[in-house]
């Protein structure tokens, strides 16, 4: 059957392409072969001179059954010629030509040997997963063999299914050799249905009892995560429990490689299979008797947020490149079908590829990698998609926080230390501090629950109780066997003792946990900040909020060290797994994760400033003490903040003070000579420090403030020369024709005079202030207004008969002539001007 698979058919033209270059591409459709076959055909290649063949698969499970199927093809035990490299296992020897590995090992083999002296060819299969470690591994090839593989230069072969091969020629500078059709037809059933997310489910039961019904062999069954995983199982136990010879079976990532290699164990007719599986099962792996696929549509991923430095959980619909690799599972081994509940439609609809993990993951891992390759810009590699500038400089700023980074990217002594670990940073970190306090074992065991994941099923969130568990201090069901976390311990174990330059230093004192934990999640610290009847709300140093169920034990305290945070994209983040402990009798051990300040604030209810030295971790503050005697420049600078909060109504303005304003901001506006400052509430608030700050260095209560002499701080802004100036171009009185002088009102959209009508009888100019006409409001001897004019000779000519005509009988007392042009200007009445003559 071998000899009919779609691959061979391009193996001549393969081995053409790496004779004359040293770079390849292979699309190839599911089925065609490509990881079974390839390898093998280029063992003989005269390049290769005795030197590996390096072939990476994206998951252990997949680079595992690889290696197996190419040791049977060449009919030789795993670590003869074939060997595989894992995480936490391998076999291959001396002998071993070809190396199947999951892309950590080979970035581990080219931060041991950058040149991969021994390695003539790096086969990436399945590249079109984008997974991140994939991404690196490429481009660290890349900048290797151009740095180190003149002579002899390390060859690249890139293949998948589905690809985005424009990207990948413009890297590698060759063309795409396509291999069509897969090994046996799959009929596609369409359901033409529309469906929202959270019916996909019983969808999905219903198409798997049809199929049961209908079909022959094995079925897989794509659903999104775990929790669709168990829905899904027990609804089909429910339903299909009693059907002889079949059997409900689910595969996921975080089974142990065991567990997920009894799930593609053959099994022997008239036994069926429904494996539930992840995305685990997308690509690179053939379950044997598998001819039914059916697929919820949906796929599930983790998304960092940068700016809150936590990953959730996205749900959204597969893409057409994973439906495709989905469907391929049912034609590996005979003529298969596939189940799918949208039409075909909504299929040419679906987004055609997935996002690149490197856009969407936490690149702290990255980072550090790439710290100890020697770089120091992250465009400095020739990315397929290069990494997010805001996700690049967060996992910076957490590796500085976790004293693995200095300046320009270079690794600090336990940066170093962290980097020859391999691993997760946060968890590298850990070890490192469970080394140097004498506490390994228990470092060890807090890093195998954190990587391997909870072993407790809807159970409380308290770290210290799977730390009992593991330690045989207590009982409880877990859901997965206690012997994978023992022996995860003892692997972390060894590489606590192989850190290089860590001689325990420190002993505890109190909570030891606590202590081991606070440097590697110090932006995780969380205060309790809100409790209602069913959750309580934490805040953590990073500013996120988080909740816990207010039946959790770890609700009771105030602090929390959140180990495990996250959730689903829309809903509030939540805490998986915590530390709870008590803050206070750990601060003087980690003072240099505090930040000192001297807070001043004013309050408002209070009218007066409180001063206070607080200590934070983050956006937490985790200690404060009241400030006896502030200085007068804290003091100025808190009450410049408050007035900016609440604006200029603060402070103490009367008629004289807003006159003076008004005076100033009109010169600013008018005067086109002179060198005015801005007296608007903008131009205020903006120099508060400047003109106001001098005053305020003993105001700390708003009684304080309420004494501050307004006129006089303005007037004071102002050179004597501008003072002369203001009173000159912007007076405060101006003199009528009565000879009596009148306030000028600045505080109007128009400078404005209120002046008795009788006081400017034979006046017929408008008066101006920096040649802007003033506005004139006259009034009634009584003092009320009549008329208001920018033009006096209009006004007598057309208004003022009629004025006369009204006003004369009121005020009899007082001048109304018939002609106000020749009329004596005067203030005063009818018998006061006859006295005088």
């Amino acid at each position: 059957m071998s000899d009919e698979l779609p691959i061979y058919s391009l193996i001549p033209a393969l081995r053409q392409q790496l004779q004359q270059g040293d770079e390849a591409i292979i699309e190839a459709a599911p089925g065609a072969g490509k990881t079974t076959v390839v390898p093998i055909a280029l063992l003989n290649e005269g390049w290769r001179q005795g030197r590996k063949i390096i072939m990476l698969e994206p998951r252990r499970l997949a680079a595992k059954a690889a290696a197996q199927r190419l040791a049977d093809t060449l009919q030789e035990p795993l670590g003869e010629r074939v060997g595989y490299r894992i995480r936490h296992e391998g076999k291959d020897s001396q002998r071993t030509q070809i190396l199947v590995v999951t892309e950590g090992v080979l970035t581990r083999m080219l931060q041991d040997d950058p040149s991969l002296e021994e390695v003539a060819l790096v086969i990436f299969d399945e590249f079109h997963e984008r997974n991140i470690h994939s991404d690196l591994a490429f481009a660290l090839c890349l900048q290797a063999r151009d740095l180190y593989r003149d002579d002899t230069p390390l060859k690249l072969l890139v293949m998948s299914a589905t690809l985005d091969t424009a990207l990948l020629e413009a890297r590698l500078g060759c063309s795409t050799l396509v291999s069509q059709g897969r090994s046996f037809p799959i009929d596609i059933a369409y359901g033409n249905k529309t469906l929202k997310t959270a019916e996909v489910p019983d969808e999905v039961v219903r198409l798997t009892c049809q199929a049961v019904e209908q079909e022959t062999g094995s079925i897989l069954v794509f659903l999104p995560g775990q929790k669709e995983i168990r829905y899904v199982l027990n609804q089909l136990q429910q339903r299909l429990g009693q059907v002889p010879n079949l059997l409900l079976l689910p595969l996921f990532g975080e089974l142990s490689l065991k567990e997920q290699e009894a799930v593609i164990k053959p099994t022997q007719a008239p036994i069926r299979k429904i494996v539930l599986a992840t995305a685990i099962a997308q690509t690179s792996l053939t379950i044997d008797g598998i001819r039914v696929v059916i697929d919820s549509g949906l796929s599930r991923e983790a998304r960092f947020d940068a700016n809150t430095a936590t990953t959730r959980l996205y749900t959204r619909r597969a893409t057409q490149a994973e439906t495709i690799q989905r469907m391929g599972r049912a034609g590996r081994t005979q003529e298969g079908v596939c189940y799918r509940w949208w039409s075909q439609g909504q299929q040419h609809q679906l987004a055609p590829q997935a996002q690149p993990q490197i856009e969407i993951s936490d690149l702290s891992s990255v980072v550090m990698e790439l710290a100890k390759w020697g770089v120091q810009d992250r465009l400095e590699l020739d990315w397929v998609t290069p990494p997010p500038e805001s996700h690049w400089q967060q996992a910076v700023d957490l590796l500085v926080s976790l004293q693995a980074l200095e300046a320009n990217l270079m690794l600090s002594q336990v940066g170093e230390q962290m980097s020859q670990l391999g691993v997760e940073p946060r968890l590298a970190r850990v070890l490192i501090e469970g080394q140097r306090r004498n506490r390994s074992p228990m470092a060890s065991a807090v890093c195998a629950i954190l990587s391997e994941g909870d072993p407790f099923a809807n159970h409380h969130n308290d770290l210290s109780d799977r730390l009992q568990w593991l330690s045989g201090q207590r009982s409880a069901h877990s859901k997965r066997p206690k012997h994978i976390y023992l022996k995860t311990q003892q692997q972390w174990q060894k590489r606590s003792a192989q850190i290089a330059g860590t001689t325990p230093s420190l002993t505890n004192q109190g909570d030891e946990v606590a202590h081991v934990l606070m440097v590697a999640f110090a932006d995780r610290i969380a205060q309790r900040v809100q409790q209602s009847a069913d959750k309580v709300r934490y805040k953590l140093a990073n500013g996120r909020l988080a909740s816990l169920s207010s039946s959790d034990p770890c609700a009771q305290s105030e602090w929390l060290i959140a180990l495990d945070i996250g959730g689903h994209h829309g809903q509030e983040d939540r805490i998986f797994l915590a530390h709870p402990f008590a803050l206070t009798t750990l601060l003087d051990d980690f003072s240099d994760l505090l930040v000192q300040r001297n807070q001043f604030a004013w309050l408002k209810k209070d009218g007066r400033l409180v001063s206070e030295s607080q200590r934070w971790i983050g956006k937490l503050c985790v200690d404060k003490r009241k400030l006896s005697a502030p200085t007068e420049e804290a003091i100025c600078q808190a009450v410049c903040d408050h007035i900016r909060q609440e604006g200029l109504a603060v402070l103490p303005w009367d008629d004289d003070s807003r006159q003076m304003r008004a005076r100033l901001q009109f010169a600013y506006q008018y005067d086109e000579k002179g060198d005015w400052l801005d007296f608007s509430d903008e131009g205020l608030v903006a120099t508060l420090d400047s003109w106001l700050g001098p005053y305020l260095g003993k105001a700390t209560t708003q009684q304080a403030i309420n004494k501050l002499p307004l006129v006089d701080i303005l007037w004071n802004r102002l050179s004597w020369a501008q003072q002369q100036q203001l009173n000159r171009l912007v007076p405060v009185r101006i003199t009528v024709p009565s000879g009596s002088s009148h306030i000028i009102n600045y505080k109007e959209q128009q400078p404005t005079l209120r002046v008795k009508l009788q006081e400017m009888f034979g006046y017929t100019a408008s008066p101006s202030v920096l040649n802007q006409v003033v506005r004139i409001e006259l009034l009634s001897p009584g003092k009320r207004p009549l008329a208001v004019t920018q033009d006096l000779a209009f006004f007598w000519r057309e208004a003022y008969p009629e004025v006369r005509k009204e006003m004369r009988g009121r005020y009899p007392k007082h001048p109304w002539p018939d002609d106000p042009f020749s009329a004596q200007a005067t203030a005063k009445t009818n018998r006061a001007l006859r006295s005088q003559q």
